[in-house]
């Protein structure tokens, strides 16, 4: 409706009606007063969710067997590294490397370019040419133009076969003329990767067996049985050999190994070990598996952190505050005074100072104890010591059952006991539910509730403004017909004649 500010009365009826309706909003303005309080503090035990959440990770994590089980690996020599998986198992290993992977590496002789173009009665290679793998495999190599950029490109381009050619420029001719070596390479280490130069078709065809073989024909370059090129500048000069990387686990005989990379995989279970030169003769490498105690204790730094995190936030969100003389709270947490989180709070707390076991042993023996401010702190050097002595009984007390009392929980089961009856158990796929969740879904079932019926007085209260504003609508439609009246009234008096 349109407004109705008095054009008779003169009164502002849209401020009054605004004023109206303010006041028939108070309940409506307590609903979102409620519901702003609700939201706050389903944030805030969200967030102590979050940190519970995490702690329980923390326990499930030191319960796994394989966490109690690292394998640390390393190796009395430079030339030797060594990499131990989740499945391996301490042990000692000898290894002397015999030679390190290589790939085939052979340059051409000096040719020059003339115009730009390979001269071709200088050519380092003769075309076209047949690339042959060790597998079998080749292609033929005939450059287009005898550009420099066509030879390379021809042979780059042969994709699939693990060879690349770069021109490495070495000087020039009396007529200044550039002067280039070619640069052929396989791609890939290993003897399953050799390749070869060979005039096309000097490929043998009839022995099976031997793909490689050549029969009676004059190769580019000396090829298995076959003698060496009888001209010199055709001739390539070999860098370095197609090899696999070999090594010798000693014994009598020794054991020889060898792989086409210079990683060996599962050398013992887990261990992978790479290689990068050859060992002095005599004097092999030790490979070394042990136990990695650091590994255990940062497991269990991560369950402290955790643990201090959540108690951190919990101790932050039920703070107590300062009540003032006009009986307001400063300084509180959105969550004072909640006993579900002073629960949680003791109940963690416990779990770690409470007696392990009919031995009564302490948390403390490992290096896990409780702060006046009630936080955890955790002493590594104290828990190493211990795990070096009796690694099977600490294991027991922080993460199996307490030595001396079976079906005992150690500290570990204790802490994750609180986490599930807060937030439930995350390793089941039904949704986790607990004291925490339950206050959680109790909240938000009231803000919806809240929402509901703050809903409900949008529609009274819009209601009640159209009323409003139909009734000063209505007063000024009856106060300009009183006017009228008056008026007319007025003019009738005027016209009557006056008495002498």
């Amino acid at each position: 409706m349109a407004s109705v500010d008095g054009l008779v009365s003169g009164m502002d009826t849209t401020s009054i009606i605004a004023q109206l309706i303010a006041v028939d909003s108070a309940p409506k303005t307590r609903l979102q007063s409620s519901v702003s309080a609700a939201q706050l503090k389903v944030s805030a035990y969200q967030s102590v969710n979050s940190k519970l959440s995490a702690l329980q990770t923390a326990t499930d994590n030191l319960q796994k067997a394989t966490t109690w089980t690292p394998a640390k690996a390393t190796s009395s020599n430079s030339a030797v590294t060594v990499t131990a998986g989740s499945t391996a198992t301490p042990g000692t290993l000898s290894i002397e490397v015999t030679n390190p992977a290589s790939a085939r590496s052979v340059v051409s002789p000096v040719f020059t370019l003339t115009d730009g173009k390979v001269d071709p009665t200088a050519a380092p290679l003769s075309y076209p040419l047949d690339v042959v793998r060790s597998d079998g495999s080749y292609v033929t190599l005939q450059p287009s133009s005898g550009t420099l950029s066509e030879v390379v490109d021809a042979i780059n381009e042969a994709e699939g076969f693990g060879i690349k050619a770069v021109a490495i420029r070495v000087g020039a001719d009396a007529q200044g003329n550039p002067s280039y070596r070619l640069q052929i390479t396989s791609t890939e280490t290993g003897a399953e990767n050799n390749f070869k130069l060979v005039p096309h078709g000097t490929r043998a065809v009839s022995d099976v067996s031997n793909p490689l073989k050549l029969q009676n024909l004059t190769p580019v370059e000396s090829f298995g049985g076959v003698s060496e090129t009888t001209d010199p500048t055709k001739a390539l000069t070999e860098l370095s050999k197609a090899l696999d990387a070999a090594v010798s686990l000693g014994g009598s005989p020794a054991v020889v190994i060898k792989s086409p990379t210079n990683t060996f995989t599962d050398v013992m279970p887990g261990v992978n070990v790479t290689v990068s030169t050859a060992t002095e003769a005599g004097k092999p490498a030790t490979v070394t598996v042990g136990r990695d105690s650091d590994a255990v204790a940062s497991a269990v730094q991560s369950l402290v952190d955790a643990a201090n995190a959540a108690l951190k936030d919990i101790t932050l969100q039920s703070r107590a505050g300062v009540v003032g003389s006009d009986g307001s709270v400063t300084g509180g947490g959105t969550l004072r005074g909640d006993s579900t989180l002073r629960a949680l709070k003791s109940q963690i707390l416990s779990a770690v100072t409470s007696a392990l076991g009919s031995t009564q042993a302490s948390a403390a023996t490992f290096g896990l104890e409780t702060t006046r401010d009630g936080t955890l702190t955790f002493d590594k050097t104290k828990f190493l010591e211990a795990y070096a002595k009796d690694p099977t009984g600490v294991q027991a007390l922080v993460s199996g059952e307490a030595a001396g009392s079976a079906g005992d929980r150690g500290v570990v089961e204790r802490l994750r006991e609180v986490t599930v009856g807060a937030i439930g158990d995350l390793k089941l796929s039904s949704a986790a539910t607990g004291t925490l969740t339950s206050v959680i879904d109790g909240q938000n079932s009231s803000i919806k509730d809240l929402t509901s019926r703050i809903a409900d007085w949008d529609t009274r209260l819009a209601a009640k403004k159209e009323r409003y504003q139909k009734y000063y609508g209505a007063l000024e439609t009856a106060l300009g017909k009183l006017q009228s009246q008056s008026t007319w009234l007025a003019g009738q008096l005027g016209s009557l004649p006056s008495g002498s």
